[in-house]
């Protein structure tokens, strides 16, 4: 199975430990649509590795910039499994309609930043603008919360303004501006870096 070939030898015993698929949250969202809220489970590699890639044809604003294989997400997905077992990430998954539509990840830091989380999201550009980036976010701040994190910390490009008028809505506050740090659609953008503490 594709699980071996990456030698994560202990996949399945941890699969069997954790709830994988587990929901956290339901709602309807501004448009209507039926959102679900949960932790990822492995069925969810076709899609997720189609949404990456519909991501990287966007030119979202992501790290992720090159086409990704079935055997790149895999192997993500399988990481990120593992990494949640271990105490390592939170990550929550979002369905709309059933389908597959982003993730929201905190990276729990170590050693004497152990009480530190750095978030990344993404989400699909059809499930924008109605919500649901604002509840996912939410409830991945609730999850890091009950983990014991007392701060939060995300990067995000300067030109994202949709983004970081979601992150002040939910309270986090700019620490800085690195300058020109990401190359962007033929140019070089900002990075703003925000903190959000849970206690």
């Amino acid at each position: 199975m594709l699980i071996s070939h990456y030698d994560f030898i202990d996949f399945i015993d941890i699969l069997l430990i954790m709830t994988p698929g587990q929901i956290i949250k339901t709602f309807k969202s501004k448009k209507g649509n039926d959102v679900i809220i949960r932790y990822p489970k492995w069925e969810d590699l076709d899609e997720a590795t189609t949404l990456a890639n519909e991501l990287v044809k966007e030119e979202a604003h992501l790290m992720l910039s090159e086409k990704q294989t079935h055997e790149d997400e895999a192997k993500w997905l399988a990481e990120s499994l593992v990494q949640i077992e271990q105490g390592k990430k939170i990550q929550l998954f979002v369905d709309v309609n059933d389908h597959y539509a982003g993730n929201a990840e905190i990276r729990v830091r170590d050693k004497r930043q152990s009480h530190v989380g750095e978030i990344g999201i993404a989400l699909g550009k059809d499930f924008r603008d109605e919500g649901i980036g604002a509840e996912l976010l939410t409830a991945l701040i609730a999850e890091g919360k009950k983990a014991g994190l007392q701060l939060l910390i995300l990067y995000c490009f300067q030109t994202n303004e949709q983004a970081l008028h979601l992150y002040k809505k939910l309270g986090f506050t700019r620490s800085g501006i690195v300058p020109g740090i990401y190359a962007y659609k033929g140019d070089f953008v900002g990075e703003v870096t925000l903190y959000l503490p849970l206690v």
